[in-house]
């Protein structure tokens, strides 16, 4: 009989298991923070939302964080079918990778996850993270949203796991493919101030920096940068009606990330010491917006969404002030 439970640690941003997942990897090695620093900066949201696009999409996210590039992280991404049709099975082949030192993230129907808000009443399609097993209750260790829509550790047994992965076709909107995810020992990235300037600079003028990438993954038509918050301003009614709040999570998220940067910086003699802290007056604004707009999400009140739209520009104006002088003080090192 083994256990065997891999290292992982929560991530600040856990919005999207898309983009939590692989993170759950880097966190655990803290050489891997100067990569994390000069990434998620950038933000990109889609403008005038319908009904149904609204319920299914992801209408705010991080954008051009790409973890196959990654130099912290050894990325496998493999056909859910070509592993279904090998005659290993999906237990075994779970555990080997394991072994291997893999985290295993796939879609599964939670319809046969226990501790999750539909287990045993819907099937539904959602990614789940496997980080270890134990083989003597044969249960797998598993991450991701339960019952209580928080991001926990949680055990499901190996033949409901294998139920989980082999009914996903009843579902609606499963990705198809397993991604596979562990440290790359060798890796190297230094922290990178001309590039952090650059992309804080991208971020404030709002420009699609998806244009970059147009040779190989085409244009994004779709608000980036501060242009992010009058998309969201557009769609809130509509996304208060579904009760989807998770643009607003993402920005909370953002204006973290943002905070965790800035001080890291500061750590790091990038930024003078006194820019330490300077950024948590905007993630304790946006923070209080969440909280208004779930409410409004729930009430129903005009005059909560009223009052959130008012300061959803409010803390846009604050951030834009701030990381100003933060661009201004990264050029200054970057002459000296």
């Amino acid at each position: 009989m083994a256990i065997k439970e891999l290292d992982i640690a929560i991530p600040p941003i856990i919005g999207y298991q898309y983009l939590a997942y692989p993170l759950c990897t880097l966190f655990t090695r803290q050489e891997t923070l100067p990569w994390f620093y000069s990434n998620f900066i950038h933000l990109y949201s889609y403008s005038h939302l319908d009904e149904d696009y609204a319920s299914s999409s992801l209408p705010l996210s991080f954008y051009g964080e790409d973890f196959v590039r990654c130099p912290w992280l050894i990325t496998q991404k493999l056909e859910r079918e070509s592993i279904l049709s090998s005659p290993e099975g999906i237990i075994d082949f779970l555990i080997r990778n394991i072994n291997l030192g893999y985290t295993i993230s796939l879609n599964v129907d939670e319809f046969y996850i226990p501790q999750r808000r539909v287990y045993r009443q819907i099937h539904y399609a959602h990614d789940v993270l496997i980080y270890g097993y134990d083989d003597s209750s044969s249960m797998f260790l598993i991450l991701g949203y339960d019952q209580e829509m928080q991001f926990r550790r949680t055990l499901v047994p190996f033949h409901e796991l294998e139920q989980a992965v082999f009914q996903l076709p009843n579902t609606e909107r499963f990705e198809e493919h397993i991604f596979l995810y562990k440290i790359n020992p060798s890796g190297s990235y230094a922290l990178d101030a001309a590039a952090i300037k650059q992309s804080l600079e991208d971020y404030l003028a709002a420009r699609n920096i998806s244009l970059g990438y147009r040779s190989t993954s085409g244009m994004l038509e779709a608000a980036f940068g501060t242009d992010v918050y009058q998309a969201i301003a557009d769609n809130l009614p509509i996304l208060a009606r579904k009760r989807d709040i998770r643009p607003i999570h993402i920005l909370l998220e953002h204006k973290k990330t943002m905070s965790l940067r800035l001080n890291y910086l500061c750590s790091q003699g990038i930024l003078p010491a006194d820019f330490t802290g300077c950024f948590s007056s905007v993630e304790e604004r946006m923070f209080s917006l969440r909280h208004a707009l779930m409410k409004y999400a729930l009430t129903k009140d005009d005059v909560l969404l009223k009052q959130g739209l008012k300061e959803l520009t409010a803390v846009k104006d604050h951030e834009q002030a701030i990381l100003e002088t933060v661009v201004e003080a990264l050029e200054r090192q970057l002459i000296s």
